[in-house]
């Protein structure tokens, strides 16, 4: 009767309001036991027995890419500020700002080029005096240390004479007339050629450098015509008693003078007074610098493009007096991005990475490019460290952009294509870099090792162990 009943239409209006009041009525009795009945029986039964459910998923086959998000702004790829090397006044602008130049070609001409090219004659002129007068301090030293050899050859040869002499005289030894005869001829022809040597020497300025030589051959002739005279004196007897002290004062004079000479040559023979030399280099080399800078800034007085490339700005025309850099060349033909990201993603950016960029000028075009640098630390603006690097754009891509852009950019840290994937939560970790998986085979869950490749906060690849459609568990599931 009651099924019936409510199985009975609606009526709406005055008359159907008490049926359908009775009607609920009715259904609420019946329905209050039968509601206690489950609370009170039936649920708490169904609470002890259940048992766990797993919580599931299917191996399925798709893309996995590993991104760190960031934002950059565009770049001339090289962009340099040029100037005259001097500061002085602009002769001729020969560009404009929006001019594409080649390299080597001429862009700016500075005024008074004449008093920079008498500054490089004046610094050539300086740079030779110094290396002249390095030239002649290592002359001089030749010359002195020519003429301190001659004077110990000359000592050498006294002590010689004076002990050859001091010993003939002791012997009281008496040569024949013929040997004699034939020390004089020595000595005479020792004597021409003292006189042919110092004929030499005199053909030579001192600052010649064959000076020197002749020198040395003039001391040997003074050599040979001491030891010629030291041969005749033993040849032709001994002294008498005032001629001995004489000869033992003579033998003592000449040792002392040779100690003196040996003491001045080896002050000389190693060449100039260092503290002279050291002077006379640092002259040098202080007119090489004069020179090398007054030949840049003649250079620069005449501004030519380093490399083919698009002016940028001019900031200075004909007359006007410059002393900083007033042209700026880029070359627009590989431009950059410089790009930040959160220093959290410190480990997802490395050079070679690939990177998707979204101008915000034409944000329905996605361009690319790859990391060419990354700074090896962070940079820091209003309290925010970032991570700072560059991209360089695939340059058949580039044509209509303009320097300043701003874009949003994605460094493709890994990139799966077409592979298996399982929720990481299937994951279970056996040990470093070892992981296995729970399949469901016949309702029940089998523990399988595979390996897998990247990995994100979601999905997971898997290389091997797993095939599309298996179902991996991803947890339990506690029912009642």
């Amino acid at each position: 009767m009651l099924a019936d009943w409510i199985r009975r239409p609606f009526r709406v209006g005055p008359l159907s309001r008490r049926p359908v009041r009775i009607g609920i009525g009715a259904a609420l009795l019946l329905a209050v036991p039968a509601l206690a009945y489950y609370l009170l029986a039936y649920a708490p039964a169904q609470t002890t027995t259940a048992e766990p459910e797993f919580q599931t998923s299917a191996v399925r086959q798709g893309d996995l890419i590993l991104y760190a998000s960031g934002s950059g702004t565009l770049i001339a790829g090289n962009q340099v500020e040029l100037g005259f090397g001097t500061s002085g006044s602009v002769a001729e602008v020969h560009v404009q700002a929006g001019d594409t130049v080649e390299a080597g070609e001429i862009l700016a001409e500075q005024a008074d080029r004449e008093q920079l090219e008498a500054a490089v004659a004046a610094d050539e002129l300086a740079l030779v005096e110094a290396q002249q007068a390095l030239e002649e301090l290592y002359a001089s030293a030749d010359l002195v240390a020519a003429q301190a050899q001659l004077s110990l050859a000359n000592a050498q040869a006294a002590v010689d004479v004076a002990q050859a002499t001091w010993q003939s005289q002791q012997a009281g030894y008496r040569a024949s007339s013929t040997t004699i005869r034939a020390a004089e001829a020595e000595l005479a022809l020792a004597k021409e050629a003292i006189a042919a040597a110092e004929a030499e020497a005199g053909k030579f300025s001192s600052d010649d450098p064959q000076f020197a030589q002749a020198y040395k051959d003039y001391a040997a002739a003074v050599q040979r015509y001491w030891k010629a005279l030291a041969n005749l004196n033993w040849y032709t007897g001994h002294p008498t008693e005032l001629q001995q002290a004489k000869l033992d004062a003579e033998l003592a004079l000449a040792k002392a003078q040779v100690g003196e000479a040996e003491r001045a040559y080896s002050q000389v023979q190693a060449g100039p007074d260092p503290d002279q030399l050291a002077s006379a280099e640092l002259r040098v080399a202080n007119a090489e610098a004069e020179l090398a800078l007054s030949r840049r800034n003649l250079e620069r007085s005449v501004i030519v493009a380093p490399f083919a490339g698009t002016i940028m700005e001019v900031s200075g025309g004909i007359g006007d007096s410059v002393a900083a850099p007033f042209l700026a060349l880029a070359d627009l033909s590989r431009p950059e991005l410089e790009v930040f990201l959160d220093e959290t993603d410190a480990d997802k950016i490395s050079i070679g990475d690939e990177v998707e960029v979204v101008f915000d000028a034409f944000p329905a075009t996605i361009y690319t490019g790859r990391v060419v640098q990354v700074d090896p630390k962070l940079n820091t603006q209003l309290g925010v460290a970032t991570i700072k690097g560059r991209v360089q754009l695939d340059p058949a891509e580039v044509d209509g952009l303009l320097v300043g852009m701003n874009a949003a950019i994605d460094v493709i840290g890994g990139r799966a294509e077409g592979v298996l994937l399982v929720p990481v939560e299937a994951l279970r970790e056996l040990g470093p870099g070892e992981y296995a998986v729970f399949v469901v085979v016949d309702g029940e869950p089998q523990l399988r090792s595979v390996e897998v490749g990247l990995m994100d906060l979601t999905f997971a690849e898997i290389r091997s162990g797993l095939t599309a459609g298996e179902i991996v568990t991803t947890g339990v599931v506690e029912t009642g």
